[in-house]
C-alpha cells in the first residue's frame, strides 16, 4: 500500500478540521464509511474504472504505542485521515485513485499530504506540496519492488491496458449521447497458455447492434461449446470508429452472424477471468 498522511498547519486562520468536517468532505459518489464518531474505515471506489482505495477516519482502538510513537512535525497536526492506495493493479488504477485524493485536497486546502513510503522526499520538515507525478512516480517504484521476481502476477501489454482504460472512462459518455448501441463490459483473462494478461468483452447477442471496445479477444457464448476469438477478427467487420473510448460501432450483417455462428473458437478452458487488481501493466 501507499499510504497518504493527511496534515494541517497549526498556525491557521479558523479553527482545526474535526473528524466530523472530514467525514462532510468524504461524503462524495464512491466513498462508504462505518463506524463511530472517534474512529470511520471504509473505502472509495470508482464504478467505471475499478480504482480503489481504502480510508481511515480517526484513532483505531489500539492500545497506544509508547516505544514506537506516531512521528511529529514541528508546526503540523495530523488529522486522523490516512487514505491507502494498493500496489497491484495496472498503473492507471493509482491514477485514478490520485485524482479522487487531489478533488479531495482541492476540497479541504488547508491539508497537505505526507506519503509514508516516499524514502526520497525529506519529511524533515513536515508534508510538502502535493504532486501527483510524484505519488505515482513513487506507487510505480514500490510495485516493481513488489512484483520484482514474482511468478503469479500477471502483465498486460501497456497499449491494450491503456485502451481498456480509456474504454471504461469514457463509456458513459458514450452510453448517453449514443443510446440506440450496447456498451458492453470490458473484461480482463488470464491466458494461461501465453501467460499475460489480455482484455476482453462478451459478445452475447448478433441481433444487437454494440459498440466494440479496443480489447484483444471476444468471448462468444454457443450454449455450452463457449469459445474465444481474436477481436481482430470481429472488427475487421465493424463499421467507423465512434468518438467515444475508442470504440467502434458493430451492426448486426449476415457476416457478424456467421463468425458468431461458424467461426472456430479458442477454447474457453485456455482462459481465467481475474479481477482488477490481479494483473498489472
Amino acid at each position: 500500500m501507499v499510504s497518504l498522511l493527511f496534515y494541517e498547519p497549526l498556525h491557521q486562520d479558523g479553527p482545526p478540521l474535526s473528524l466530523d468536517d472530514l467525514a462532510e468532505a468524504l461524503d462524495q459518489p464512491g466513498v462508504e464509511l462505518h463506524g463511530d464518531d472517534a474512529y470511520r474505515t471504509g473505502s472509495w471506489r470508482e464504478v467505471e474504472t475499478g480504482a480503489t482505495c481504502q480510508i481511515d477516519l480517526g484513532q483505531p482502538p489500539l492500545e497506544e504505542d509508547h516505544v514506537h510513537p506516531p512521528k511529529a512535525y514541528d508546526g503540523w497536526r495530523e488529522v486522523g485521515l490516512n487514505v491507502n492506495i494498493p500496489l497491484s493493479g495496472p498503473h492507471w488504477l493509482c491514477v485514478e485513485a490520485l485524482q479522487w485524493v487531489e478533488g479531495l485536497l482541492a476540497r479541504l486546502p488547508s491539508l497537505r499530504t505526507l506519503d509514508t513510503e516516499d524514502t526520497r522526499q525529506d519529511h524533515g520538515d513536515g508534508p510538502g506540496a502535493w504532486s501527483r507525478p510524484r505519488a505515482l512516480a513513487n506507487w510505480e517504484r514500490l510495485h516493481h519492488v513488489q512484483q520484482e521476481g514474482r511468478t503469479d502476477l500477471w502483465r498486460m501489454a501497456r497499449l491494450p491496458s491503456v485502451c481498456l482504460w480509456r474504454y471504461r472512462r469514457e463509456r458513459a459518455m458514450g452510453r448517453s449521447a449514443l443510446t440506440d448501441l450496447h456498451w458492453p463490459d470490458a473484461l480482463v483473462l488470464l491466458d494461461q497458455q501465453d501467460r499475460c494478461a489480455r482484455s476482453a468483452v462478451l459478445w452475447r447477442d448478433p441481433t444487437q447492434p454494440i459498440a466494440l471496445p479496443p480489447v484483444e479477444l471476444v468471448v462468444i457464448p454457443r450454449g455450452g461449446a463457449t469459445g474465444v476469438l481474436m477481436a481482430e477478427q470481429l472488427s475487421a467487420r465493424g463499421g467507423a470508429p465512434l468518438p467515444f473510448a475508442q470504440a467502434q460501432r458493430l451492426d448486426p450483417t449476415p457476416a457478424t452472424a456467421e463468425l458468431f455462428a461458424n467461426v472456430a473458437l479458442l477454447p474457453a478452458s485456455r482462459f481465467k477471468a481475474l479481477g482488477d487488481y490481479d494483473w498489472s501493466d
